[in-house]
């Protein structure tokens, strides 16, 4: 029997991770430190889009959930796109379905993941997108 492939890990980069529920954003930077990430969460998304229009070289990745008041996770990836058109972003919903794929890739979302948000799952979109 093989052994179970190892579960890739950052190297301390930084990424922005947004989500209305202050538990789940805890949740994820406690998730992704432990993976070798540096985590910069956000609980309001107008709030997320400010830092990274401030300093828009800094985030590796954005994480950002898609139901939130304010603006939704493809209203964000739509609006950050001006400032960082190339940053990877990774969409997490509890909602899927073609309807959502087909916004979502039209807000130039980079890859959608499934909540619960699992933490394989997780460290392998990361390790693809920021190849």
């Amino acid at each position: 029997m093989a052994a179970p492939a190892p579960v890739p890990r950052g190297a301390g980069q930084a990424l922005l991770v947004v989500d209305d529920e202050p538990a789940l954003v805890a949740l994820a930077q406690e998730m992704l430190e432990g993976l070798g990430y540096q985590p910069i969460g956000f609980s309001d998304s107008v709030a997320a889009l400010d830092a990274l229009r401030e300093q828009p070289g800094r985030f590796a990745a954005v994480i950002t959930d898609e139901v939130m008041p304010r603006l939704n996770g493809t209203q964000l990836t739509e609006q950050l796109r001006a400032v960082a058109p190339s940053v990877p972003v990774l969409l997490v919903t509890g909602y899927g379905g073609a309807l959502l794929a087909a916004r979502a890739a039209a807000a130039g979302v980079t890859r959608v993941l499934a909540k619960p948000l699992q933490r394989l799952d997780l460290a392998r979109a990361l390790a693809d997108v920021l190849r």
